[in-house]
C-alpha cells in the first residue's frame, strides 16, 4: 500500500527494486544493503548496470553522504566493477545538494545526466488512436535474444553486454517483465515493466530509429501496463524520463515529482 508514502518515495523505492532486476543476469551479481545505501552488482563489469542508490534520506551536511559513497566504491572496487550512483534529489538538503557533484568527484564519480523522476496516479486516457502493433512478453530465449538486441541498438549499447543482461533466465518473473512491440512482424519498440510496493514502473522504454515520433512506444506502455494490472495490483505508475520522451508521458498523464542525478564510475 501507498499509504503514508510521498509520490518522490513511490518513485524511488520502484527504481531501487527495478535495479535490483540486474543481480539476476548472473549466479554472482548480488543486492549488498548497507547503512543508508543499497549497493546492486549484476555480476559482470558493466557500469551501466551495476549501481548503488540511498535509501534514507541524508541528514544534514554531515549526514553521511561521504560515508554511503565510500561503502559502495569499496564495494565495487572489491569486486574490480565499475558502477553508477543515482541519487534522489528528495533525500538531500538544498546545501547537500548543492555539493553533491564535488562529494562525487571525490570519490572518483563523473556525472551523466539528471533525470525527472515521474508518477501518476492513472494512466491519462490516449490523445489519439492508438497504432496497430503486436505486443508480446519477453518468455522464452528468442524473445529474450530479441529483446537485448533492441536494448542494444536503441540505447546505443554493446549487444554482448546486453545479451549477457537480459539473455538471462533468472531475471525474468511475474513481477519483472519484459515487453516488446511488432509492426508487421519486425520487433521496433521496447520497455521493461517492474511492480514492486504497490507501485507499476516502466524502464528501458525505447523505439528503434525510422519508427520513432509515431505512436510506436505508448501503445506498448498501454498494453503492457493492462497485462501487469491483469496479473497484480498496484496503486500507482512511475517512471524516470529522458529528455525527448517526457512530452509523451506528460501526455499519459505522469508528472515530476523528484530528479534524479546520475553518477558513474570509471573503473581504477
Amino acid at each position: 500500500m501507498l499509504t503514508g508514502l510521498q509520490p518522490y518515495q513511490v518513485v524511488d523505492q520502484n527504481l531501487r527494486q527495478a535495479m535490483a532486476f540486474y543481480a539476476g543476469s548472473r549466479r554472482e551479481g548480488e543486492v549488498r544493503q548497507m547503512p543508508g545505501v543499497s549497493a546492486i552488482s549484476c555480476g559482470w563489469n558493466y557500469p551501466v548496470f551495476n549501481s548503488a542508490l540511498l535509501t534514507s534520506p541524508v541528514p544534514g551536511v554531515d549526514g553521511g553522504l561521504g560515508s554511503r559513497l565510500s561503502m559502495a566504491a569499496i564495494y565495487f572496487r572489491a569486486l574490480a566493477m565499475g558502477w553508477s550512483y543515482w541519487v534522489c534529489h528528495d533525500h538531500l538538503d538544498v546545501t547537500t545538494l548543492t555539493s553533491l557533484r564535488d562529494t562525487c568527484y571525490t570519490y572518483g564519480m563523473e556525472p551523466i545526466l539528471t533525470a525527472p523522476g515521474m508518477y501518476t496516479d492513472r494512466l491519462a486516457p490516449p490523445r489519439r488512436p492508438l497504432m496497430p502493433i503486436e505486443v508480446r512478453e519477453v518468455s522464452d530465449s528468442t524473445s529474450k535474444l530479441t529483446f537485448a538486441h533492441l536494448v542494444s541498438v536503441i540505447f546505443d549499447l554493446p549487444y554482448q553486454m546486453t545479451l549477457d543482461v537480459y539473455g538471462c533466465n533468472q531475471c525474468w518473473t511475474a513481477e519483472n517483465a519484459g515487453f516488446i512491440g511488432y509492426v508487421e512482424g519486425r520487433p521496433v519498440t521496447i520497455s521493461m515493466i517492474c511492480v514492486a510496493g504497490s507501485s507499476c514502473g516502466f524502464y528501458s522504454v525505447g523505439t528503434l530509429p525510422g519508427y520513432r515520433r509515431r505512436g510506436y512506444a505508448e501503445t506498448l506502455m498501454r498494453e503492457a501496463h493492462q497485462t501487469m494490472r491483469n496479473r497484480l495490483q498496484f496503486e500507482a505508475c512511475v517512471l524516470q524520463s529522458s529528455t525527448v520522451g517526457r512530452r509523451l508521458y506528460e501526455q499519459m498523464g505522469f508528472r515530476e515529482v523528484t530528479r534524479f542525478s546520475v553518477f558513474r564510475s570509471a573503473l581504477t
